[in-house]
């Protein structure tokens, strides 16, 4: 499980493929690796603490290794995850008849993200390695990531929102994490404000518990205690209400209207406005004319 950084490729490596993403200080990895016979990977990495999550294994398996010669002694599980601290070395070893594997990768540095998450984060839990874990809730969480279209500014609330999810279940060890507290009235309302003021403008989720005075995960949890809404999906539906006046008040162009609410195109707007309203934006404009 590795990609390869700028490196020659593996002799059995056949293609990777990769697509990169950063939120909240994360780097995620996204990566396709096509290969015919056994591979062996240097996962050594000086720089960054690194979560590596199996996806996808077509014909074999892939497992994390202490030693290059030593093989995993814990049991294979689908979409195993292994923690691997800064400057650690570890393998990654593919079987022969593994063919095709997809792997997520998240690259972090560790005191960054602990002033970054606050109590949210215990840096205890990222400084021994954890091999072939499992976390449902965490899989899940990672694959919205993996999910989320390149290059969309609009999506920076969720992007932020779910790593701020993925590390708080990566730092508590315990099975159940407390349910989340409603903000105070005042916090909601500024919170709200804020948002409304500043669309369509690019909001991280770090500016919204800075205004709650509270950590990113403890904010995300109680504003949809508060709202029944994440914060990305609060901002989405403000959004939306923006489109519907531009298109109920003017003749405007469908992409001058998504360039005017923060949408990355017409097609991206139209998308999202037939799934979340229940019909196409031409459609919608023209039944209440």
């Amino acid at each position: 499980m590795s990609a390869d950084h700028g490196r020659a490729l593996h002799e059995n490596v056949v293609r990777i493929e990769r697509r990169v993403h950063s939120w909240n200080g994360v780097t995620v990895i996204d990566v396709e690796e096509h290969t015919r016979g056994e591979v062996l990977h240097s996962l050594v990495n000086d720089e960054e603490t690194g979560v590596a999550m199996a996806l996808e294994e077509v014909g074999g398996v892939t497992e994390p290794r202490l030693k290059p010669d030593q093989a995993c002694t814990l049991d294979h599980r689908p979409n195993h995850m292994t923690l691997v601290p800064k400057g650690m070395p570890l393998w990654g070893h593919a079987t022969r008849d593994l063919h095709y594997s997809r792997y997520a990768l998240l690259l972090f540095d560790l005191d960054a993200l602990e002033t970054r998450f606050e109590e949210d984060f215990d840096a205890r839990m990222f400084a021994r390695p954890r091999l072939r874990f499992t976390d449902d809730r965490i899989h899940a969480l990672v694959r919205m990531l993996i999910n989320i279209p390149d290059q969309d500014p609009s999506m920076t609330l969720l992007g932020d929102s779910l790593t701020s999810a993925v590390f708080a279940l990566l730092s508590n060890e315990n099975e159940q994490l407390p349910a989340g507290t409603k903000l105070s009235r005042h916090a909601l309302c500024l919170v709200e404000s804020y948002i409304r003021d500043q669309l369509p403008r690019r909001i991280e989720l770090r500016e919204l518990a800075e205004l709650a005075q509270m950590s990113q995960w403890h904010f995300s949890r109680g504003f949809k205690a508060s709202t029944g809404l994440s914060p990305y999906q609060w901002q989405l539906a403000k959004r939306l209400e923006m489109v519907e006046e531009l298109l109920s008040r003017s003749d405007a162009p469908l992409d001058a209207i998504a360039m005017a609410t923060g949408f990355r195109d017409a097609t991206h707007l139209a998308r999202t406005f037939k799934r979340r309203i229940g019909e196409a934006p031409a459609a919608w404009r023209r039944d209440r004319r």
